[in-house]
């Protein structure tokens, strides 16, 4: 059996008997560790940081994969100041609850490991396709 909850603004005490209920059952649960538009959606709301915003909706426009040289400004070679607000964002959503702890980033850099990334690349489809609809249809428009 599977079962699919998701409630919107419970009251106090309905949030804590729901979760002293799946803590009690807790070994029988299975998280949902991937991505998904409305968690897409809250992701990029958080990413504050423009160049991270920046490089996280070019991947998306370009189908998945960015080179760093096509994300690269005319007067500025650094890519350097997002992984931090990525990283941030991704904490940020697990202490508030919009995701597992276990979620991973969106987003790859692509290169040796350590100094220059090469570009970027999204998780798999499925998370391009969480950015893709999450980008296209901001809150407001829905």
């Amino acid at each position: 059996m599977e079962i699919t909850v998701s409630v919107k603004d419970p009251t106090p005490e309905f949030e804590s008997d729901l979760l002293a209920l799946l803590d009690k059952h807790r070994t029988a649960l299975r998280r949902d560790p991937g991505w998904n538009t409305e968690r897409a959606r809250l992701f990029c709301e958080a990413l504050t940081q423009p160049r991270a915003r920046r490089i996280l909706r070019e991947v998306v426009a370009r189908g998945g994969e960015v080179a760093a040289d096509d994300l690269r400004e005319r007067n500025d070679s650094s890519l350097r100041g997002h992984a931090g607000a990525l990283t941030r964002v991704l904490k940020r959503g697990a202490t508030e609850g919009w995701w597992d702890s276990g979620l991973k980033s969106p987003l790859i850099a692509l290169g040796p490991g350590s100094g220059k990334v090469h570009g970027y690349r999204i998780l798999d489809e499925e998370t391009l396709a969480a950015f893709r609809a999450a980008l296209n249809h901001p809150p407001n428009e829905q």
